[in-house]
């Protein structure tokens, strides 16, 4: 979280999976001031908000109650999500991926849409090689933060992936462009593919491996693990294939957050 007093704080941090670190700085000019960021040795703006701008959908109102968890939390213990006024761009690299793997990211892609609010828009296909060292800005993908990026492949190539593990997500918290407030951006889904054609090959098959796409695309927005065998976010996967009633919850939650400038 942003601490009064500091100038110079961390604005880039561990997340389930993810990555980029920062320092945060002010920049002073005729514009507001805005905060920059260090990518990979350089200084990057913060994407300024738009001025005027709205979320693109309302927020889905909290209706269910259960267990969750944010992975990111403010000062007040409110959660650190997207900014739910800037659509969430999102690639895919489909090498590795099973027969039905652009349909499983489809569908997941929807149901984490509809449970936050948030506007998710695909950017189309990638040939970006997933690293744990992620740039937050490339240039192959032009100015602001990198889409997330779904991406598949196996043990060999990420030993992280190892075991059971059939995925893993998460995304890195930025400031605002005020340096105020912070979010979430870029992101990254590593689904292990060999896992996934076993997943699919088995009873209920499409419903479970749509579920592990879920629950990483729920830790990219901000939900944590629970120790509650009820929710998807519990960190082994059970018997359930849809969210939960916390799951539910939490993510209306992180897709209620105040736009950036707001």
């Amino acid at each position: 979280m942003l601490h009064p007093g500091f100038l110079v704080v961390l604005v880039a941090t561990l997340t389930a999976l993810a990555w980029q670190r920062g320092a945060l700085e002010p920049v002073i000019g005729l514009a507001p001031p805005r905060a920059m960021v260090s990518v990979e040795g350089r200084l990057v703006s913060v994407p300024a908000p738009v001025e005027g701008a709205v979320r693109p959908r309302p927020p889905v109102p909290v209706t269910t109650s259960g267990s969750y968890a944010f992975l990111h939390e403010g000062p007040t213990g409110e959660p650190v999500g997207f900014d739910p006024c800037r659509p969430i761009r999102y690639v895919v690299r489909p090498d590795g991926a099973p027969a039905v793997g652009a349909q499983l990211v489809a569908d997941s892609v929807a149901q984490i849409a509809a449970a936050t609010g948030l506007t998710f828009v695909d950017a189309g296909l990638t040939s970006e090689e997933p690293d744990l060292e992620r740039p937050l800005v490339q240039a192959r993908y032009g100015d602001g933060w990198a889409p997330v990026l779904l991406a598949w492949s196996d043990e060999t190539v990420h030993p992280e992936l190892g075991g059971p593990t059939a995925g893993l997500g998460g995304a890195s918290v930025v400031p605002g462009a005020d340096g105020r407030s912070q979010f979430l951006a870029g992101g990254r889904v590593l689904l292990d593919g060999p896992d996934l054609t076993a997943i699919l090959a088995g009873p209920d098959g499409y419903a479970r491996a749509r579920a592990v796409v879920v629950h990483e695309l729920a830790h990219v927005v901000g939900l944590d693990h629970v120790d509650t065998p009820d929710e998807l976010m519990a960190p082994v996967t059970g018997a359930r294939t849809d969210l939960g009633q916390g799951d539910l919850a939490g993510l209306a939650r992180v897709g209620q957050v105040a736009c950036d400038g707001a």
